[in-house]
């Protein structure tokens, strides 16, 4: 059996294959075969990590909780600028462009959950953990006295993931209309009227 530091970078090898080949396949019919020609293995020895492609979009969603959460929330800090802190959370959780691969991919592997996320509670947990992590960001600024928050702390996170998830969609999908420049700006206005303060501008 291989060390668990070598089955780590395993996975990673096979969750990066996959989303190279999402860019360039059908995801209806992407297969652990196609995932395990990619690396150049066979596809039992992708299914000694991943049993099946839903087990794999599974887990491809779930790596969004590294990007979106794990290194938005390495943004707080207690004595930092809430302010700053809540531009860059907003920033570090939209695409880098429309060949953002990695965002493309988590963000199809979400939707391949469906419209049953009530039992999908995996996938269903990554938007209410940004959430959370959003939530806790705007009381940290309130209790310090920087923000005068306008509505429930909670109303204004899901607000703002939702308009995060909305528009990196958008921006991924190469909507003409709808940049990165674009979507950071209609999120900095809205948290500024939900937030009582102004924001600081960043790219």
């Amino acid at each position: 059996m291989a060390r668990p530091n070598k089955q780590v970078e395993r996975r990673h090898d096979i969750m990066d294959a996959a989303i190279a080949l999402i860019e360039r396949h059908d995801l209806a019919t992407l297969k652990l075969a196609d995932v395990a020609e990619q690396l150049g293995l066979t596809t039992n020895a992708v299914r000694y990590y991943f049993k099946d492609m839903t087990q794999l979009l599974s887990e491809l969603a779930l790596r969004s909780d590294v990007r979106f959460y794990d290194e938005r929330l390495k943004l707080q800090s207690p004595s930092g600028d809430t302010r700053e802190q809540l531009v860059l959370t907003i920033a570090a959780g939209l695409p880098t462009g429309p060949d953002d691969a990695e965002w493309r991919a988590i963000w199809r592997a979400v939707l391949s959950a469906g419209f049953e996320l009530d039992q999908r509670r995996d996938v269903q947990g990554i938007y209410h953990r940004q959430v959370d992590l959003y939530t806790d960001l705007l009381l940290a600024g309130a209790k310090g006295e920087v923000f005068r928050l306008q509505q429930p702390a909670r109303d204004i996170a899901m607000t703002l993931m939702s308009m995060e998830d909305y528009f990196g969609y958008r921006i991924v999908a190469r909507d003409p209309g709808l940049s990165r420049a674009v979507a950071l700006r209609l999120m900095r206005q809205y948290a500024e009227l939900a937030t009582g303060v102004s924001l600081p501008e960043i790219d």
